[in-house]
């Protein structure tokens, strides 16, 4: 215990209460009386003088020298003790002023997403235009109800199923073709649609059927899970041809495509016949043509110049359809195959130009 209080530098155990004075007062008296202190040598004579009487009693006060070593020890290990305590200390305020707060992982959603996220969604868009546009446009003054009712399945509750229409009149959708879906604000959008419409025109013997290629612009919006019509349509104008330049025809290989135009011909005729896996090379996946084709002549062939055992050319053929002729031009893919140490050219693909 004494060196622990060393070390920490901490004062020595005081004495119970009014212990050093009687110790002083016992010591006086034995001095006094010519008695020994108490520790001293029984034999040691006992010596009163006046002096000594009076000189102060200086026994109950004696002091140690320390080493440098001790000194360095104790105050090497306050400053541990108090670095320790601050320590302790400093946590435990920081903790209860600003507590460790829990890390949080902020969501990963990518700029396109965000951009997007209030766009009205593109193929439902176009779906429910597409659908309106047909209903929209067919009308018969005979039938009235036909056509609010299906208006009524994409228009909000409570919306005018005429939709502009006086009730006369006799015309046919006879198809829609959805285009580009353009957002204009948050949920909103509107939606292009190329509708194909056929009219009666004239009466009696001067009647006639006219079919024509109309443009129409539908106001759509999300709402409540669904893509919805939130206004009437307007006929706009149809997309213009415009100008594109042909690129250069390729340089040919004359002498393969004198080599190999019987094959190509022999393969569109076996093409149309329904038998063109028996002239195509090995391993070529070539879907069999529809109906109500004749094979009528292969008027050009050219190969391209090139390399390998793939070489790739055009071919301008020939069909006979409905009481017509049809020419087209497509892109043929030949290869080389081998076998019984001879090799010849056959059709491996057909693309359109």
């Amino acid at each position: 215990m004494k060196l622990l209080r060393k070390v920490f530098g901490l004062p020595q155990k005081d004495k119970a209460g009014g212990e050093e004075f009687a110790d002083a007062l016992a010591s006086r008296s034995r001095r006094k009386a010519g008695e020994p202190e108490a520790g001293a040598p029984e034999d040691a004579p006992a010596v009163r003088t006046e002096v000594s009487a009076r000189r102060p009693d200086t026994s109950a006060w004696t002091e140690e020298d320390e080493g440098s070593g001790s000194v360095v020890a104790r105050r090497t290990g306050r400053i541990a003790v108090w670095a320790v305590i601050g320590l302790f200390a400093f946590i435990g305020v920081r903790s209860v002023i600003a507590p460790p707060q829990q890390p949080t992982t902020a969501p990963k959603t990518s700029p396109q997403a965000e951009a997007t996220k209030d766009d009205v969604p593109e193929a439902a868009a176009q779906q429910v235009a597409a659908r309106f546009a047909r209903s929209y446009l067919t009308w018969s003054k005979d039938d009235p109800d036909s056509r609010a009712t299906e208006l009524a399945r994409d228009l909000p509750k409570g919306a005018d199923t005429k939709a502009g229409w006086d009730g006369q009149g006799l015309q046919l959708v006879a198809q829609t073709i959805p285009g580009a879906v353009t957002q204009t604000s948050a949920h909103q959008a509107r939606v292009s649609v190329d509708v194909r419409v056929s009219s009666t025109q004239g009466t009696g013997s001067k009647a006639k059927t006219v079919s024509s290629w109309v443009g129409l612009e539908v106001p759509v919006a999300e709402t409540s899970g669904r893509v919805i019509v939130t206004g009437q349509p307007a006929l706009v104008g149809l997309a213009q041809p415009v100008t594109w330049k042909e690129p250069g025809a390729p340089d040919t290989d004359a002498e393969l495509s004198e080599r190999t135009r019987t094959t190509v011909a022999n393969f569109f005729e076996a093409w149309v016949d329904g038998t063109a896996d028996q002239s195509a090379a090995p391993g070529a996946r070539i879907a069999p043509l529809g109906g109500g084709l004749t094979w009528h002549s292969l008027d050009t062939w050219a190969v391209e110049t090139g390399s390998g055992s793939r070489r790739t050319g055009l071919a301008t053929v020939r069909w006979e359809l409905a009481g017509a002729e049809l020419q087209q031009t497509y892109r043929v893919t030949l290869t080389q195959v081998s076998a019984d140490g001879a090799s010849r050219w056959q059709v491996w693909q057909v693309t359109s130009q």
